[in-house]
């Protein structure tokens, strides 16, 4: 329905033109009426009718200075003017503030009804063209978050090192934007303390949904700052949360403090968060060079022990994999030589077993349960092994993933589909237990931002909305199917927490459980 106001003095014609015409059946509620364009004015300036059918002249404020409003703020409503024969000349005026229609006094009801039919036609077609337009903004904007979150994600794992490759990407962001190389970005880092208060979140909620409060906290922490998420690691201090705030409105530069940031987690989670990084980079390039930092603290024989050097490796093994199914030569490349630096960090012996696991890593998520392909590629890779040096370990590993690449190139028709039937398979088994994205990541050996990437691609919809209608569509099942109590069929479905439950399945469904089975 489409809103109309009626402004019109004379008391018996605007009942009259209320109740003497269904305008539900022509698309049209009315949401007002006036005796006086003064207390219509009143009403604009809280309130955007669709269309205003009024009076030309009235006692105080006609017609003709409410379309000379509505023209001078460029509302968008559309007018049609009541007029008698005297005022008749009045309405030439109103050419000039694109009065839709105007009709004459005393008004032919056939007449009106086709003049709001030919308007809610136009309307039609209009909303229909936002809608659209809407829609490409949307898709434009999901389109540069992705890359930005990719340029962030690649730039940390050491998939983007070229000085050049990464200002060609950059260059692809801001030419989407209006960002125009001034805006700044800083590496975040804080761990979260578990705690009592910590765990009894757990409890309630999950890991999930943990983590996706944290990220909205971070999304929203200052209108200016755009948050995109790097990766999760379990340390002994708690849950390390890694991600960049990239600064678009780099003309109005703002002072950031990690305690405010602290504070808001707590006072909307009852979580307790210590900032350890708050690192304004002095380029997006900067980035590339962090990793370096991971367990820089630890000597190379303890540095194998350290749990977010270890969480560094499989991330990159993950985003390598991922990479060799969109056949992405240059990430590939890439990424293979910072893979093996970090490696290397760990001693030569350490990085001469890492490159044989992850080669045949590699090698088995790639062929799946094929042993015939599986012994080939194994085969040309393992004979000879890597020799115990660094270079000779180098070599070795652009070879094999080399060889990997030309072989995935001629699979390049199925593997995404194989990829993102792994990951349902896996939701269809797991989706309740308290999984996050990175569960699925680690257990389907691909990159978080690409399994993201597929399932907004396959399904239209985003991980947590795609694993909440699962549960609710499973709930729904035991609901019609089960004589299983509410709080018991939210506990089988994965939400330990019955109000939660409540709150999911009532924004899935419009209604709560227990409405639904009644």
């Amino acid at each position: 329905m489409y809103s109309l106001v009626i402004a019109e003095d004379e008391f018996t014609t605007r009942r009259a033109l209320v109740n003497m015409i269904r305008w539900n059946e022509l698309g049209f509620q009315v949401d007002g009426e006036f005796s006086d364009g003064r207390e219509l004015l009143d009403y604009l300036k809280s309130n955007i009718p669709d269309v205003i059918l009024t009076d030309i002249k009235m006692t105080q404020v006609g017609g003709l200075e409410i379309a000379r409003l509505v023209s001078e703020q460029n509302f968008p409503i559309r007018i049609v003017f009541l007029s008698g024969h005297k005022e008749f000349s009045y309405a030439q005026e109103a050419v000039e503030y694109h009065v839709a229609h105007y009709l004459l006094k005393p008004i032919d009801l056939s007449r009106l009804r086709e003049v709001f039919r030919s308007i809610r036609e136009k309307l039609d077609v209009q909303s229909a063209q936002e809608d659209l337009l809407q829609n490409r903004r949307d898709h434009y904007s999901r389109l540069v978050n992705y890359e930005k979150q990719q340029f962030v994600t690649d730039a940390w794992f050491g998939a983007l090192s070229n000085p050049e490759q990464m200002a060609a990407r950059l260059r692809l962001i801001q030419a989407r934007t209006s960002e125009d190389g001034t805006e700044r970005q800083f590496l975040v880092r804080m761990v979260l303390r578990k705690d009592g208060q910590y765990q009894e979140f757990l409890d309630n909620y999950g890991q999930q949904e943990l983590q996706e409060q944290i990220i909205h906290i971070l999304e929203y922490f200052d209108r200016r700052l755009e948050y995109y998420p790097i990766t999760w690691s379990n340390i002994e201090e708690g849950l390390a949360v890694l991600g960049v705030f990239w600064e678009s409105e780099a003309d109005r530069p703002g002072v950031y403090y990690p305690e405010e940031l602290e504070k808001s987690i707590y006072d909307l989670m009852a979580v307790q968060a210590k900032v350890t990084t708050f690192q304004k980079l002095s380029s997006p390039e900067e980035l590339a060079h962090y990793t370096e930092n991971v367990g820089r603290k630890e000597p190379a024989n303890h540095l194998v022990q350290d749990k977010e050097y270890l969480q560094l490796l499989r991330d990159q093994k993950k985003l390598l994999y991922s990479y060799l199914c969109q056949n992405n030569a240059v990430q590939v490349r890439e990424l293979t030589g910072a893979l093996l630096n970090n490696y290397l960090r760990g001693g030569v012996a350490f990085a001469q077993s890492q490159c044989i696991h992850t080669v045949t890593k590699l090698i088995d998520e790639i062929t799946g349960h094929d042993l015939m392909e599986w012994n080939q590629l194994y085969g040309k890779c393992m004979n000879p092994l890597p020799a115990l040096q660094a270079e000779g370990l180098r070599t070795w590993l652009e070879d094999c993933v080399g060889l990997l690449y030309e072989y995935m190139t001629g699979q390049s028709d199925t593997k995404e589909d194989t990829s993102i039937e792994k990951v349902m398979e896996y939701l269809r088994l797991h989706y309740s237990e308290d999984i996050t994205l990175n569960t699925v990541a680690e257990a389907v050996f691909l990159n978080p931002v690409y399994i993201s990437r597929l399932i907004k691609e396959q399904t239209g919809r985003n991980y947590t909305e795609l694993v909440m209608e699962m549960r609710v569509e499973q709930a729904v099942e035991l609901l019609e199917h089960s004589d299983m109590y509410v709080y018991e069929i939210a506990e089988k479905v994965g939400y330990n927490n019955l109000k939660y439950f409540y709150k999911v399945f009532r924004k899935v469904k419009g209604k709560s459980p227990s409405d639904y089975r009644a």
